[in-house]
């Protein structure tokens, strides 16, 4: 196809009468200009400058409906079509001019097209009922005047090429609307989250203190009842199902206990200092507390890469790490092969650090892929999951200004992905805390 600067000049004339076509060439493309004749003319007569030649076009013949569509068709396949067809309206024993224009317009819809009559077979209100009213249709009488047959060359071959141009001007236009649409999705579901985890927070933190006071108290005498068992005359089947009950009983406090401590988080989120941090060596320290979570079978991958510090919350950080390593561990136990966590460390283009965490355990179905950051939502047995680790995950992130996400497929494990700032570079490094 043409490129801007290079006008497509290709036409494509249709006529069973051979001679016809011989008179297009002549009109369409005149003989190439001798600069050389040009300027012995000019030497000898005078002539200030030479002729100057009008550019010529490309033109192609065939000599019947059919042969015409299957050349127009070839042509827009080869990424070359025609730009204008002169077209005969009688081509015995073939089909007419109308019906080549009609099946034309099928495979190539841009193609302008001049029908070329010397008799009335169709009148313009006929031919408008079998192709419909369009602008890319005009009417030439034979004999034609070859003044006016370049005038139209020129005419329509530069109405193809403004219309091409204004066609693929809208078509990056809709790609830019589509890719704008789709980024203000995103920015709309994570506000949208946000905005979730704020409500939360500002719930949690009432909440928490209402829970925590008596939940203390029940684990203080399921501890002491515990003590008290063990020292008791009862029998031993009385024992063991007190010792059953008691540990049960324990244990769902222990969950709910679990549960306050990650909605607290939710009400602390932006109250934590933000100083320049080690991302290195908050990832030891969350593989070191992780490690009695992993089988001994787990093969763990370290590709960290020379990066900058971040700008968070060690804490934080520390949250965040821990709680994406324990959920790979988890999905690890359900590994289809040998299983293997990964946990790798680079810089983007846009200067921001990633933390990548990759396990190949049974990975996630695309129906709760959207949903591993909402609160409360787990795909694992009731009692295991507080439901609340990669929500903390989430919100800790995006109140550091940066973001998460997750890529994954059943069988194929899961990658979370932390992009988070740089530290500014005048920022100090904070002084160890004394011991």
């Amino acid at each position: 196809m043409s490129t801007p600067g290079s006008p497509n000049r290709r036409i494509l004339v249709v006529d069973d009468n051979r001679t016809i076509h011989q008179d297009f060439r002549k009109i369409l493309s005149p003989p190439v200009a001798n600069d050389s004749l040009d300027a012995m003319e000019a030497d000898l007569f005078g002539h200030a400058e030479a002729a100057t030649q009008l550019p010529g076009f490309e033109v192609d013949s065939a000599f019947q409906g059919e042969e015409a569509l299957l050349m127009a068709r070839a042509a827009r396949q080869q990424g070359k079509p025609y730009a204008l067809a002169f077209i005969d309206i009688r081509m015995p024993p073939g089909i007419d001019g109308v019906e080549t224009t009609s099946r034309i317009w099928k495979d190539d819809p841009d193609i302008q097209v001049v029908i070329c009559s010397a008799y009335a077979d169709y009148s313009w209100e006929e031919m408008m009922l079998r192709l419909g009213l369009s602008q890319r249709l005009l009417i030439l009488r034979k004999p034609f005047d070859g003044i006016e047959v370049r005038q139209l060359a020129f005419a329509l071959t530069e109405k193809w090429e403004l219309l091409r141009t204004n066609r693929l001007h809208l078509e990056d236009l809709t790609r830019a609307v589509e890719e704008r649409t789709h980024q203000l999705t995103l920015a709309n579901a994570r506000l949208v989250q946000s905005q979730r985890l704020e409500a939360l927070g500002r719930l949690s933190a009432g909440l928490a203190h209402e829970i925590n006071n008596p939940l203390s108290f029940i684990l203080a005498n399921l501890g002491y009842l515990r003590t008290q068992l063990e020292a008791s005359s009862l029998t031993p089947n009385d024992m063991q199902e007190l010792r059953e009950v008691c540990a049960e009983s324990y244990e769902g406090a222990e969950r709910i206990r679990r549960i306050i401590q990650n909605i607290k988080l939710f009400s602390r989120l932006d109250e934590a200092p933000r100083t320049r941090v080690n991302v290195h060596e908050v990832l030891e320290h969350a593989l070191g507390e992780v490690r009695s979570l992993l089988a001994s079978d787990v093969q763990l991958v370290r590709d960290f890469k020379n990066v900058p510090p971040v700008f968070a919350s060690e804490n934080g950080l520390q949250q965040v790490f821990f709680g994406l390593l324990a959920n790979a561990a988890q999905a690890l136990k359900e590994a289809s092969s040998a299983p293997s966590l990964r946990v790798a460390t680079g810089l983007q283009e846009d200067g921001r650090v990633v933390i990548e965490v990759q396990d190949n355990g049974k990975g996630i179905a695309p129906e709760h892929l959207g949903r591993v950051f909402e609160p409360f939502f787990t795909t694992k047995r009731m009692g295991s999951s507080t439901g609340l680790g990669l929500s903390v995950c989430y919100g800790i992130v995006l109140g550091l200004g940066g973001d998460i996400t997750v890529d994954s497929a059943p069988g194929k494990g899961a990658t979370f992905r932390v992009l988070l700032p740089q530290a500014p570079a005048d920022l100090a490094t904070p002084s160890p805390a004394p011991v």
